[in-house]
């Protein structure tokens, strides 16, 4: 019922992705996430290229279906590095985040014969992806979690839908059955899941971020710039709100800097610091929507049997209002 353009391009059974997510989304989610017959995906944000060797090597040892890789764009030598490690090691779908990674990165990838997806945040970044020759866009809107832009996912999608003739994926303020299907009713051929997947067995996160994700509201979270310097939407952590009501009140670039510093202090890769310690993630608004702890399995299978019987609601109340007209 939900095969979709996307799962034969990628080799699939379900239009589910779940999205690459630095300091939550390690080897046993991404296997499990391409196990459960979506599609898992190593981050590369903030690893080395002996970390990601290693990481895509533990993940294909999960799961005998695909596992793709993100590439974040963070320059042109950690980009085209990490698209030659995806090369050498036979990646065959790579997803690229939210920002350009280049037309020589793309087409490396390409030449290569990899299936390149590429994260956007609106129409116009969407159509020059297009144009460099990628296979397909996830329109991720401002209310997921990590990088985020300015539009909103329900108008965002259809606009993108609209002006591309490649697949579209949506993504952010997804969290079960009913956002599934709403985002095929805007044209989607299928959906990233990011911070539902961080509640998860097998998501690599300390008793701190689970526990935040489990007890937040929608308005726990934040859009800054003070964990990487792009903009983010985060967990609203009093080292956050501290940088961002500073930032509002025109501190100096000093006063910003000593107060950014304090907020990355304990975010960053599982390399370079204990993750038992870290006190700052990423999260999106459909945090609030998480209240337990389920396999990664599940949430995809709830995903698909959940949407099935909305259709047939849907279908039925579809009738129920034909025959009334008539």
């Amino acid at each position: 019922m939900f095969h979709t353009v996307i799962c034969d391009l990628l080799g699939i059974r379900y239009p589910i992705l779940q999205g690459a997510m630095q300091g939550a989304g390690g080897p046993r989610l991404v296997g499990a996430m391409s196990e459960a017959g979506g599609l898992g995906i190593l981050p590369t944000f903030g690893g080395t290229e002996e970390a990601l060797r290693r990481d895509i090597e533990t993940a294909r040892g999960l799961t005998s279906k695909p596992v793709a890789v993100n590439i974040t764009p963070m320059g042109r030598a950690f980009t085209e590095s990490r698209a030659q490690i995806c090369i050498d090691m036979e990646i065959p779908i790579v997803t690229t985040g939210r920002a350009d990674p280049g037309q020589a990165a793309v087409a490396m990838l390409k030449a290569a014969g990899i299936i390149v997806l590429s994260v956007i945040p609106s129409v116009e970044h969407a159509l020059r992806m297009q144009d460099e020759g990628v296979d397909g866009v996830i329109a991720s809107g401002n209310e997921a979690g990590g990088h985020v832009g300015k539009v909103a996912t329900l108008p965002l999608v259809p606009q993108v839908v609209d002006a591309l003739d490649i697949p579209v994926l949506a993504a952010g303020g997804i969290g079960d059955a009913r956002g599934f299907v709403a985002m095929l009713a805007l044209g989607a051929v299928g959906v990233q899941l990011g911070t539902r997947l961080i509640a998860t067995d097998e998501a690599d996160v300390n008793e701190w971020y689970l526990g935040r994700i489990l007890d937040m509201s929608a308005t726990d979270t934040v859009v800054s710039a003070a964990l990487t310097g792009a903009t983010v939407r985060c967990i609203a952590t009093p080292e956050i709100i501290a940088f961002e009501e500073a930032r509002l009140r025109g501190a100096d670039a000093g006063e910003l800097q000593a107060l950014r510093q304090v907020a990355r202090e304990n975010y960053g890769h599982s390399d370079k610091i204990d993750r038992s310690k870290r006190r700052q993630g990423t999260a999106g608004q459909v945090a609030g929507m998480i209240t337990d702890i389920q396999p990664a399995a599940k949430i995809v299978e709830d995903m698909i049997n959940g949407a099935a019987a909305l259709c047939g609601e849907l279908h039925g109340i579809a009738g129920r209002g034909a025959m009334a007209a008539e």
